[in-house]
C-alpha cells in the first residue's frame, strides 16, 4: 500500500488533494488520512441550502463544501479523522465491504469495538461514528469515510441539522442517525490517534509517498478555482423550492421562491414587502447579496 501525508486543515485544500490523488497519481492502492478544521461537507447531489444552517455557518466561519460523492452531510473539525482508500475496481457497482471492513478491524485492535454496519457506515455500541461515500471513474474507486473521534457534536447538530422542513427538492436528503466519539475507548488524543489508526492500516510495509511541487501547485489551484467557488458549491444544488412561516416584528409572515442552481427564479413575499420580489429574481443566493437587499430579513431566506 502506498500513503500520502498532507497536514493541511482546509477543507477546500485537502478535498483538492483528495481529487487530484484519485485522477493522476499512479499507485494502484493509496491510502490518505486528514483532517479539516470547522467545515461541513455535503454530498454532489445535495442541496446545500436545506441541509446546512448557512447563516450560523457563515457567522462561525465555518467552510461549506460540496464533495465530488454522493451521500448524505457531514460535519468536519479537529477531531474528525478523514480516511481516504483509491484503488481498482473490482466490480460494477459500490463496494463499501471491501474498504470499510479493514478500518473496522484497524479500530478493533486499538481498543475501539467498531463494527460495520447497515450500507456504508461503522458503528460503535449502537451509535453511528463513521459514514462514507464512493466514486467510480477511470477504472478506478475513490471511497472516503469520517471516523468521529473527539469531535465537538454540540457543533456537529447545530450546523449540519439543516432546515429541510423548508424546502421541497430534488436533491438527495441526508438521514439523521445517533452518533459518538470514539476517543472514550482509545484513550489517546487526535494525533496520535491518527498516527495510530496510519501505522494499523498501511502496515509495516506501507510506501510513504509525496507529490511533485507541480502537483501541488495544482492542488492548489484546483483548490481557489474548483472547491472554493460559489459556482461548484451553492451552483450545482438541484432545483428547489423554499417556504416558511415567521413571525416578524409581531407580524406573521410568510416568504416563499423558487430556486434553480442557486439562483431565485420566482419569488412571494408579504404584501408589504411585494415591490421586493423583482429584485429577488435572478439573485444568486449568496448571503451578503440577501443581506444588501432584504436587510433584516435576509436569514428567513436560508
Amino acid at each position: 500500500m502506498y500513503y500520502y501525508v498532507n497536514q493541511s486543515d482546509d477543507p477546500y485544500y485537502n478535498q483538492a488533494f483528495e481529487e487530484y490523488l484519485f485522477e493522476h497519481a499512479p499507485e494502484d492502492d493509496i491510502l490518505l488520512l486528514w483532517r479539516n478544521r470547522p467545515a461541513v461537507v455535503c454530498g454532489c447531489y445535495q442541496n446545500p441550502f436545506a441541509e446546512v444552517s448557512v447563516p450560523a455557518a457563515q457567522k462561525a466561519g465555518v467552510a461549506i463544501v460540496r464533495r465530488p460523492t454522493g451521500g448524505g452531510a457531514v460535519y468536519h473539525d479537529r477531531g474528525n479523522v478523514n480516511y481516504t482508500r483509491i484503488a481498482p475496481k473490482q466490480s460494477d457497482g459500490a463496494d463499501y465491504g471491501r474498504f470499510i471492513r479493514p478500518v473496522a478491524a484497524a479500530l478493533n485492535r486499538l481498543g475501539i469495538p467498531a463494527e460495520f454496519t447497515r450500507t456504508c457506515d461503522i458503528s460503535v455500541d449502537g451509535r453511528k461514528v463513521s459514514g462514507s461515500a464512493q466514486k467510480i471513474a477511470g477504472g478506478r474507486v475513490l471511497h472516503h469515510g469520517t471516523l468521529l473521534y473527539d469531535t465537538d457534536l454540540t457543533a456537529l447538530r447545530a450546523l449540519a441539522n439543516g432546515r429541510q422542513a423548508h424546502y421541497e427538492t430534488k436533491g438527495i436528503a441526508s438521514v439523521p442517525w445517533p452518533v459518538d466519539n470514539m476517543k472514550r475507548y482509545a484513550r489517546m488524543d487526535t494525533e496520535a490517534f491518527t498516527q495510530a489508526l496510519l501505522a494499523e492500516l498501511a502496515g509495516p510495509d506501507g510506501v510513504r509517498c509525496a507529490l511533485s511541487a507541480g502537483g501541488l501547485s495544482e492542488v492548489r489551484r484546483l483548490a481557489e478555482e474548483k472547491y472554493r467557488s460559489w459556482d461548484w458549491t451553492f451552483g450545482k444544488t438541484p432545483a428547489f423550492s423554499f417556504r416558511r412561516e415567521f413571525t416578524w416584528q409581531g407580524r406573521e409572515l410568510q416568504i416563499a421562491y423558487e430556486a434553480k442552481k442557486g439562483v431565485i427564479t420566482a419569488a412571494k413575499l408579504p404584501e408589504n414587502l411585494a415591490y421586493m420580489e423583482r429584485a429577488l429574481v435572478g439573485l444568486a443566493l449568496r448571503p451578503e447579496l440577501l443581506q444588501a437587499v432584504c436587510g433584516a430579513l435576509w436569514e428567513y431566506f436560508l
